[in-house]
């Protein structure tokens, strides 16, 4: 099979790092932003974000991976992610209003056979609601990049955690090809189950996070070593 080509939508942090990575392994890659005004900044080199080696990466990715501001030069797509950043307020509530939007409107141009993946953190139940694609044409990936070690989180991921319609089913033989690139384990499970997988992660970091700051604090407390 040849390669399939990639697009992903959202040039923000996890949508510009994610791209990069996977054009990296030589996969072509359409990448768009509905912003005219970011797209033409990244092709004169002034990224949104700072990651280490993302601008070198991208620099040798060379024409393999494209930037535009126009939705439909995503219709020759084999797979296409949404990618785009999710706002969260103070109280951790999530406005998934351009999300909704960005898939609509990728959808009317989404070709007849492609892939959609959800890339982005939604909530249990968000891949299983939406009205299109067909089920067997969309996913839900799981991503764990960390802000510092993006790009090296996103080239050697340790696993890939795949939300499906029917997880008894094989994948769609183009998202294998893709997935099977970066040589990690590849678990499918249910939208529900995989939508939950992501969130649980992120608790399980910002625990992780509390506890080693409570006790840094103790330990200067009691006059401890830290």
């Amino acid at each position: 099979m040849s390669r399939p080509v990639i697009g992903f939508a959202g040039m923000t942090h996890l949508g510009l790092v994610s791209a990069t990575v996977t054009a990296s392994r030589g996969f072509p890659t359409i990448c768009f932003d509905p912003d005219p005004a970011l797209i033409d900044k990244i092709k004169l080199g002034q990224l949104p974000v700072s990651e280490p080696d993302l601008p070198e990466l991208l620099q040798a990715n060379g024409k393999r991976q494209s930037f535009t501001a126009a939705i439909a030069d995503l219709a020759g797509c084999d797979i296409v992610y949404i990618a785009a950043d999710v706002p969260t307020n103070d109280r951790g509530e999530s406005d998934l209003t351009n999300i909704h939007k960005l898939i609509d409107a990728i959808v009317a141009v989404l070709g007849p056979s492609a892939i959609l993946v959800v890339l982005c953190q939604v909530p249990p139940g968000f891949t299983r609601a939406l009205a299109a694609p067909p089920p067997a044409r969309r996913y839900y990936q799981v991503e764990t990049l960390v802000f510092g070690r993006a790009v090296e989180r996103a080239a050697n991921p340790e696993r890939y955690i795949i939300g499906c319609a029917d997880p008894s089913e094989p994948l769609d033989a183009r998202l294998q090809t893709l997935l099977k690139a970066f040589g990690c384990p590849i678990l499918p499970m249910r939208y529900e189950s995989a939508e939950l997988a992501k969130i649980s992660i992120n608790m399980c970091l910002v625990a992780s996070i509390g506890t080693a700051n409570t006790l840094a604090e103790l330990c200067e407390a009691v006059g401890g070593l830290v």
